[in-house]
């Protein structure tokens, strides 16, 4: 009966342990760029750098939204990625490659309702080129 007890407690502090924390920004609020915390004895932030890109939208196609499933256990379309974000501790499976005219995003959702992927929607992305 003890040696069950002791199996029961470390079974459940190792489950307990191995559960996944966040990072540590995701409990920070969004922090601006101007303020000075980062540099000590500045007054004011050092200037952005400049470069010479312009902002562009471009589009992606997402599938699902996974809470507590492990992608590795699904297969999925080649043209598919699943990617991990960790302050909202979900996967997001979406298209590989983002699109620059939407119109290459409804094709390629249109192709995925065909393969069985009827939620699919697309997003919005700001890129820089």
């Amino acid at each position: 009966m003890k040696t069950m007890f002791t199996l029961l407690f470390i079974s459940v502090t190792l489950a307990l342990g191995a559960q996944d924390v966040k990072p540590p920004y995701c409990e920070e609020g969004p922090a601006t760029y101007g303020s000075v915390a980062a540099i000590p004895g500045a007054t004011t932030a050092p200037p952005l750098p400049r470069f010479t890109t312009t902002p562009t939208k471009e589009y992606k196609v997402q599938v699902a939204i996974l809470r507590y499933t492990d992608p590795a256990d699904y297969p999925f379309h080649p043209d598919l990625v699943a990617r991990y974000r960790p302050c909202e501790q979900i996967w997001v499976v979406e298209s590989r490659e983002s699109y620059p005219n939407r119109t290459d995003a409804v094709a390629l959702q249109e192709k995925l309702k065909g393969l069985g992927y009827s939620g699919s929607y697309i997003t919005e992305l700001l890129g820089y080129q």
